[in-house]
């Protein structure tokens, strides 16, 4: 049965024509209730059964318009509404500017099972809780028609709550996400198709238009965008604002958040990053991810003028100090703990024995505590029921492996670490992102210290989600005990942080200090250029002149060119860096050139890095002196024909009466060399006779 348009029993029923083309909005649904429906109104949204209601009515329509505006409020609300009003509501929600006629909403399938009197009751309900009003719309064909609808801003602000929580923190963080959200309503998806929502986000994305839309932001805005970006990336929770230094007077995150997301610069939202791990509850400024990176490359790449004031670079000397380490271990009784660490003591012994300069990053004593926590970690070094440690292996095989093998497994080391400060779980995964940002950068070229961090925390925070990680942190969270340890700005830190005390200590990055001594820039390094597979730098050009000057009393200058860590790698196994200056000083040492020898460096490679490398010929009194230590320390050669030769004839005699070489003897040839048997190639009888102490090359003998 039709029903009369005088009907009252959905409240507008016999008003004016006027007051029912009032705008569709949460003003006008607070406005026209009377004391008796604004008290009713009032108790349903502030959620009490007895609350207390202001005696101003001006006092509660100001309250109910904040509630009916709150979209977390709303969605709640939304919740408890039951199935019958539920359907109505969301019937309405999935419309065109989410108005229907009545007679469209009595004839829509999924309400088929109301009757016209059901629907009256549910839309009767809806309205007397805010959520639907009725009113004329002069889109609709036919003027006077009953026209449903829900109020546009409660509307878009349920909506928006939904599509982020099914966008999760991508949504939010990036403009991508934003502009899935803003043309997800139904009636904005049929005018954009997925092929032009890619088109505009391309657009908006590009560098130049982000930053001249943030060029074009009012003067105090724009301040406050700019100093988010530069120095909290783009992510300034509330807390943080009301600490920091700023021109405006005081938070206004309702303006804020209208100017930046018209301008599609970023947001202000609450957000709860505690189901992540990460310590966050506050309302936030939001610069998208996207306009964020465009501003932060236009000022994060310092140019001439603003180079650091003092560049520091460690080279290859964590490497270097390794292998001095393990040389301690191998010639002295190293005894540790209870808890398995090095006596203090013997700690002061080693630290004589290791390159002087740590850096301004760490000390001395925690370069050592790093290097013995990776040999132990990586077994180069193993325990013995003596409570000595020894050089495994592994560890004697260290010394002769390719510089980028020891560079690799030292950064591998590196990524997975624990940090001292912060959650692991988080520190592993944004490390990662920072290394495959770091193949971006151009390898020499100086960046401003936070702009990486920022850019590698931003973007795992907009992948949270897709990365499962509340779901790591799911069970922790309930049972009560979990404190989150990071905030965003923190995680950001403690990632600056490793790049100072890890990848400036393994060399991959080169530091920039200011006049005050505080690092403000780094570069990529070109040998880490080269580790990380970066084409960029080029192919490395022959030198015409060499780099080095040997003199006669064994001293070793070299003269740096910029690209030298494998010369320098290779110096250090063999002599005794004095000093580095403008120049870098080594002396040439037996010690030194024993340990090279014992580590698998050949005589003929420490010739050929002298000779290749040297301006003058290599004076022959330390050409020969080098041999003359070799041969005394019982350097042996091997040739294809398994004849092994050995100038020293008591280290030959010890050779013949040992228990272990004498199963690979066949018979003594002559006072100098022996015949050995079996069928191991000589690579692989070196490599066995290396295990039993003796210095075996292969190739014919010495000359």
């Amino acid at each position: 049965m039709k029903r009369e348009k005088t009907s009252t029993s959905f409240g507008v029923g016999g008003q004016s024509g006027a007051a029912r083309r009032r705008a569709f909005g949460i003003d006008t649904v607070v406005s026209r209730a009377r004391r008796q429906a604004l008290e009713e109104l009032y108790r349903f949204w502030e959620g009490s059964a007895a609350p207390d209601i202001p005696d101003s009515e001006d006092e509660a329509r100001r309250r109910l318009r904040a509630w009916m505006s709150d979209s977390g409020l709303i969605e709640a609300r939304v919740r408890g509404l039951g199935r019958r009003l539920g359907a109505v509501l969301e019937e309405l929600m999935g419309s065109p500017r989410y108005r229907k006629t009545f007679a469209e909403l009595a004839g829509t399938r999924s309400l088929s099972y109301l009757s016209e009197y059901d629907l009256e009751a549910c839309l009767s309900a809806l309205e007397r809780f805010g959520f639907v009003l009725e009113g004329d719309d002069e889109s609709f064909d036919r003027q006077g028609d009953r026209v449903i609808g829900v109020p546009v801003e409660m509307a878009e602000a349920l909506r928006t709550r939904r599509s982020e929580r099914m966008n999760g923190v991508f949504g939010v963080l990036t403009l991508r996400g934003h502009l899935e959200q803003v043309y997800s309503s139904p009636e904005k998806s049929a005018r954009m198709t997925p092929q032009r929502l890619r088109g505009l986000y391309k657009m908006y994305a590009q560098e130049s238009a982000s930053a001249a839309r943030i060029e074009r932001l009012p003067d105090g805005v724009r301040g406050l965008v700019e100093k988010a970006i530069l120095e909290f990336g783009g992510f300034l929770p509330r807390q943080l604002f009301e600490r920091m230094r700023t021109s405006l007077p005081h938070w206004n995150g309702r303006r804020w958040r209208m100017i930046l997301e018209q301008s599609l610069i970023g947001t202000v939202r609450e957000l709860d990053l505690s189901p992540y791990g990460i310590r966050l509850q506050d309302e936030c400024l939001l610069v998208f991810n996207e306009v964020s990176l465009a501003w932060l490359r236009r000022v994060a790449v310092p140019g001439d003028p603003d180079r650091p004031h003092e560049e520091l670079s460690l080279g290859i000397d964590l490497i270097s100090n390794i292998s001095r380490f393990l040389n301690y271990i191998e010639e002295n009784g190293v005894r540790f703990t209870v808890r398995g660490e090095i006596f203090k003591t013997t700690e002061k012994k080693i630290l004589h024995h290791l390159i002087p300069n740590p850096g301004r990053e760490l000390s001395r004593e925690e370069v050592l505590r790093f290097v013995f926590r990776f040999c132990k970690r990586s077994g180069l070094i193993d325990r013995t029921g003596k409570r000595t440690f020894r050089v495994s292996a592994d560890g004697k095989a260290w010394g002769n492996r390719p510089l980028a093998g020891k560079q690799k497994a030292l950064l591998e080391y590196m990524r997975e670490e624990s940090p001292v400060d912060g959650e692991r779980f988080h520190q592993v995964r944004i490390r990662a992102i920072f290394m495959r940002l770091l193949k971006r950068l151009e390898p020499g070229t100086w960046y401003d210290l936070m702009y990486l961090p920022f850019l590698a925390r931003n973007n795992y925070l907009s992948t949270l989600d897709d990365l499962g990680v509340a779901e790591h942190f799911e069970e922790r969270t309930k049972s009560g005990r979990f404190n989150p340890l990071e905030d965003p700005q923190r995680m950001a830190w403690n990632l600056a942080q490793w790049i100072r005390q890890r990848l400036y200590l393994l060399g991959v990055v080169d530091l920039g200090y200011d006049a005050e001594n505080r690092p403000v820039a780094m570069r990529l390094s070109l040998s880490a250029a080269r580790l990380l597979g970066i084409d960029r730098i080029g192919p490395v050009r022959p030198r015409r002149v060499g780099s080095l000057v040997v003199t006669p009393d064994f001293q070793v200058v070299l003269f740096p060119t910029g690209d030298d860590v494998e010369l320098i790698h290779d110096l250090d196994r063999f002599c005794h860096r004095e000093k580095v200056d403008s120049v870098f000083h080594f002396k040439i040492e037996k010690a030194a050139v024993l340990r090279a020898l014992r580590e698998g460096m050949e005589l003929e490679d420490i010739h050929a890095v002298l000779d290749q490398h040297s301006r003058t010929p290599v004076p022959q009194n330390v050409t020969f002196s080098i041999r003359d230590w070799a041969l005394r320390a019982g350097v042996m050669r091997l040739s294809e024909d398994l004849v092994l030769v050995c100038e020293e004839p008591e280290v030959l005699k010890a050779f013949l009466q040992d228990p272990g070489a004498r199963r690979y003897i066949a018979r003594r040839l002559d006072e100098r060399s022996v015949q050995l048997e079996g069928k191991a190639t000589p690579k692989r009888l070196r490599a066995l006779l290396r295990e039993l102490g003796y210095l075996v090359e292969l190739g014919g003998p010495i000359g």
